[in-house]
């Protein structure tokens, strides 16, 4: 027994060390997880940037109706912005939909008369939402008429001789009682399970194939299997290397994630999320490690189990894609955050995982529920290992003769064996 565990642990050291010197694995399970991030804060924060220049330098056309003339503090406000260009046109409304006109202002007579606000107006904006032109000049005169409306204010205040205060008979006060941690965990906690479990699949993809259809590629699959160390050995080896490989993608990509995040919202959305704090709860973190480390060991196996049957490493990754795709889209439909965690979806595969990831960065542990998503992942890696096990017993699988599909092996030998 024990030089069985010394044969894996020299040949699953020997797999580590060759992962090394492939550009591919290097690439996709180590320094993608690290510099993802960063890199999208470059990128995202330059190309907001350049549009947001661009844009500024653009003037909005506006076409101004029945703009009342006791408000001449507005005209002369507008006319000085050098982002409005003040047009006209005998069909506005159709200009605004072919583009040649931005936004028409029309001025309205007031809903009730009031009689301190004299000379009282209602302003309505017509745009066209579907175009950026548009948006942005009908974003850039609510701002100026708020501004105005401000000045407004604080003139009627003074000529009534009250408080400008006194003038508002209603106030709405927003008080967010979520702190800057809690406000980060829940950022954290739509965001992180989704690339974690990415990460998880990038970080195998690579090692998986060049470990299975790679050695075929290389023809050293055969001088491998004729080695003194039991197949089984060299075959749990490698499984366990492909498992390292994905399951330190995915906690190098969740590291990169919980130092730069912050920044990547700040840069995109502004000072609103300069007070947050993206930092996971450490209760959280084995609770990660542990549905990481399952998802590793099932990754691994499910992606070796397609790769062995192909021959070259190019038809390994057409071979393991459709397993990839299927790890992929089940996130696509849990992004919303009212989804809850419930005893039915603990027993769908991936699908708990991610959810369990969720819960553990809110803050939340229902333990029955992760003792459920445990049981059943664990079930799922000994379904792929026995398949594996299985597979493993044809002779001509083992040495490259077999050259059909993992389907058409399951259906031609394990299910008619089966029967």
């Amino acid at each position: 027994m024990r030089e069985r565990v010394a044969d894996i642990r020299t040949l699953y050291v020997r797999e580590l060390r060759s992962a090394l010197r492939e550009r591919n694995i290097v690439i996709n399970s180590i320094l993608l997880p690290i510099f993802l991030y960063p890199l999208m804060l470059w990128i995202g924060y330059s190309v907001i940037t350049f549009v947001a220049g661009q844009s500024e330098l653009v003037p909005s056309r506006v076409m101004f109706d029945n703009l009342p003339v006791a408000h001449s503090e507005f005209s002369a406000l507008i006319e000085s912005e050098d982002t409005l260009e003040p047009t006209t046109t005998s069909d506005p409304e159709a200009a605004i939909r072919d583009g040649s006109l931005d936004l028409l202002v029309r001025f309205l007579e007031p809903r009730e008369d009031i009689p301190m606000f004299v000379d009282n107006f209602r302003a309505e904006l017509v745009y066209d939402a579907s175009k950026d032109r548009s948006r942005t000049a009908q974003t850039r005169l609510r701002r100026q008429l708020s501004d105005y409306r401000q000045t407004y204010l604080l003139k009627t205040a003074e000529e009534a001789g009250v408080a400008p205060g006194e003038l508002q008979q209603l106030w709405v006060e927003d008080r967010n009682v979520a702190t800057g941690r809690e406000m980060g965990q829940f950022i954290l906690a739509l965001i992180v399970p989704m690339f974690l479990i990415i990460m998880l699949s990038v970080g195998g993809l690579y090692p998986a194939i060049d470990s299975t259809a790679g050695e075929r590629e290389n023809s050293t699959w055969e001088t491998l299997m004729t080695i003194a160390p039991a197949r089984s050995s060299i075959l749990i080896s490698k499984y366990l290397y492909v498992a390292t490989m994905s399951f330190s993608a995915g906690m190098l990509n969740v590291a990169a994630m919980t130092f730069s995040m912050k920044t990547i919202l700040t840069a995109l959305a502004g000072d609103e999320l300069s007070e947050l704090t993206m930092r996971l709860p450490l209760a959280s973190v084995p609770v990660i490690i542990v549905g990481a480390a399952l998802m590793a060991l099932f990754i691994a196996a499910g992606m070796m189990i397609l790769a062995s049957f192909a021959r070259t490493f190019k038809e390994g990754q057409s071979m393991v894609g459709p397993f990839y795709i299927a790890m992929i889209l089940p996130l696509m439909f849990l992004q919303v955050p009212d989804i809850e965690f419930t005893p039915r979806l603990a027993a769908i595969p991936i699908v708990n995982v991610t959810l369990m990831f969720r819960e553990a960065i809110a803050g939340t542990y229902q333990w029955s529920l992760i003792g459920i998503t445990v049981a059943v992942e664990v079930a799922t890696i000994a379904l792929a290992l026995a398949v594996a096990t299985k597979v493993l017993q044809y002779e001509d699988f083992i040495l490259g003769g077999y050259s059909g599909s993992f389907g058409k092996f399951l259906k031609q030998r394990l299910m008619a064996r089966s029967q």
